[in-house]
């Protein structure tokens, strides 16, 4: 079988050998980093990342992100051509906005153009790609190395929202016959790892009782923390 997707090892064995309650989670949070440094670092004077930022953008969760980072003198020059563009985009509209008209009509184009500057994320494209990489890698070494197979088995395993992602991976990673067993191995880690984190919250919760108060914590005072993001993930790609 091909490989598809360049093959990120080095981070992936990292991170199954790390005791993280999803690795994943924790790449795509360096990712995220990365690629908000790299807006706003030099690259910012490159005519090619301009054109790409004023034709795609970012999302306003990522433009958030990228404004509140502490870098104005980079943010300004990355968003002079930026406002540039979007000017020349709802110039129009605006002109209809000054003439008696149907406002409905004028209201519909001004959605459209303001809707179009939201549609891409150069960021959140940036982050799937890589995310896509850790997540071919996964199944792809699970099905060609058995000390990695052993290792797999024996972690944290992965947020539920991660944990698809590598599902859904797995059927370009491996042939049909182990795309089920690893379908299976991977049922079995997020259960047993989802019972574990269920039984840390139900000590937690005992513990706040008067007489357990003086009871050791065993691992167990930031067991809410763990639950929330196995569920929901962190270091999500936004669109």
């Amino acid at each position: 079988m091909a490989i598809k997707y360049q093959l990120e090892t080095i981070p992936v064995w990292d991170g199954i050998q790390s005791s993280s309650e999803c690795f994943i989670c924790d790449l795509m949070q360096e990712a995220q980093a990365d690629n908000l440094r790299f807006f706003l670092g030099s690259s910012v004077m490159n005519p090619e990342t301009r054109v790409k930022v004023n034709s795609t953008g970012f999302c306003p969760e990522h433009t958030a992100m990228l404004v509140e980072s502490g870098h104005p003198n980079s943010m300004a020059v990355l968003w002079e051509t930026h406002l540039e563009r979007t000017r020349e985009r709802i110039a129009k509209t605006f002109k209809e906005m000054e003439k008696p008209g149907n406002l409905k009509k004028t209201l519909a184009g001004l959605d459209a153009a303001l809707s179009e500057r939201e549609q891409g994320c150069l960021i959140c494209q940036r982050m799937k790609d890589r995310l896509d990489r850790y997540c071919f890698t996964i199944p792809y070494l699970w099905g060609q190395d058995l000390e990695f197979r052993k290792v797999f088995e024996k972690s944290k395993g992965f947020c539920l929202h991660h944990m698809e992602h590598i599902l859904r991976m797995s059927l370009e990673a491996l042939d049909s016959k182990k795309q089920k067993e690893f379908s299976q191995s991977l049922a079995d880690l997020q259960m047993r790892n989802l019972d574990r984190i269920a039984g840390d919250l139900v000590y937690m919760i005992e513990h706040y009782k008067s007489e357990n108060r003086d009871k050791p914590w065993n691992g167990c005072e930031d067991a809410q923390v763990r639950a929330v993001y196995k569920e929901i993930g962190k270091g999500r790609t936004i669109r």
